[in-house]
């Protein structure tokens, strides 16, 4: 009896053993292929979201950057742009670690590259999109504003506004804009419109004076994009990457994407950071009123 119960045992540890050696004999085939055959790491960002803060995306950028094993930077770009603030900055962050960390960054795009995410995807070194893709959209506006005051008569009902200031209550919804007021609004979408296309005409080599045939609000396909110079390439992310190993690694290796974490887009709302571990925001009504003021006065790319 003692002689079968060890061959049981025996047995049932064979068993154990051949669930877990694939796994295990898989990965250090791998480990030893690669080895033999190494790759070139090229980091990977995701870029899909309406931006509303750049902390996520410049985390990333910063990481891929400063990590010495990383060759080159593909940006994943499908995103229709969002608030201008954040995109800015990180166009002029891709912009100030290429200064600090040379190394090339280039943008692929299959759908949709537009406004605010094509602020950041001029800022790179080569921008490929598929020729359906919508590319452009080079342009700034203050978010809708909805005046219900009308409405408000219509069912007798009557609001107060204390300020100080004769333009600080510019985007009041209940109140009528003086045309002062509105000069002023159309003065900042100006300056943000006049800043963005000066960023685009300077990184894109395109002329500023013919500003209204590539900027001004206009969107094109990516074939359009490319006759017009705001891209470099229409083909897919293959072209990409066939692009970063012949003029980039000058090298046939196989590249390997290391990625790192996605944004959280419910956190972006909300201007927190991706490693915070739970969402911290006073669900006050003062908190909903600010965050309502804060969109309201936002300029979108």
């Amino acid at each position: 009896m003692a002689k079968i119960s060890e061959y049981v045992k025996t047995f049932f540890m064979i068993l154990i053993l051949l669930q877990f050696a694939p796994p295990i004999i898989k990965q250090v085939k791998q480990q030893w292929l690669d080895n033999l055959e190494p790759k070139n790491s090229v980091g990977l960002i995701h870029i899909n979201n309406v931006i509303y803060s750049s902390q996520s995306y410049n985390k990333q950028l910063q990481k891929h950057f400063k990590d010495p094993e990383i060759k080159a930077i593909l940006l994943r770009i499908d995103c229709p742009g969002g608030a201008s603030g954040a995109s800015q900055a990180i166009a002029l962050e891709i912009t100030r670690l290429k200064k600090e960390y040379p190394k090339p960054i280039v943008a692929y795009s299959e759908n949709l590259c537009a406004s605010g995410a094509y602020y950041i995807a001029a800022m790179t070194d080569y921008i490929v999109t598929t020729g359906m893709c919508v590319v452009g959209s080079i342009g700034a506006k203050l978010c809708t504003q909805f005046k219900i005051k009308e409405v408000l008569k219509e069912y007798k009902v009557e609001t107060i506004s204390i300020a100080s200031g004769s333009y600080k209550n510019a985007l009041d919804p209940f109140a009528e804009p003086s045309e002062e007021q509105k000069a002023m609004l159309q003065q900042i979408s100006d300056d943000s419109y006049t800043q963005f296309v000066t960023d685009i005409s300077k990184q894109r080599h395109l002329p500023l004076h013919n500003k209204d045939a590539w900027a001004n609000g206009r969107v094109f396909t990516g074939n359009a994009a490319l006759k017009l110079k705001l891209i470099d390439a229409v083909g897919t992310q293959t072209t990409a990457t066939d692009y970063i190993k012949q003029n980039i690694l000058h090298s046939d290796r196989e590249i390997a994407f290391v990625k790192t974490a996605q944004p959280n887009s419910w956190k972006q709302w909300f201007n927190q950071d991706d490693n915070d571990e739970e969402l911290q925001c006073s669900m006050s009504e003062s908190f909903w009123t600010g965050l309502i003021q804060s969109i309201k006065k936002q300029i979108s790319y």
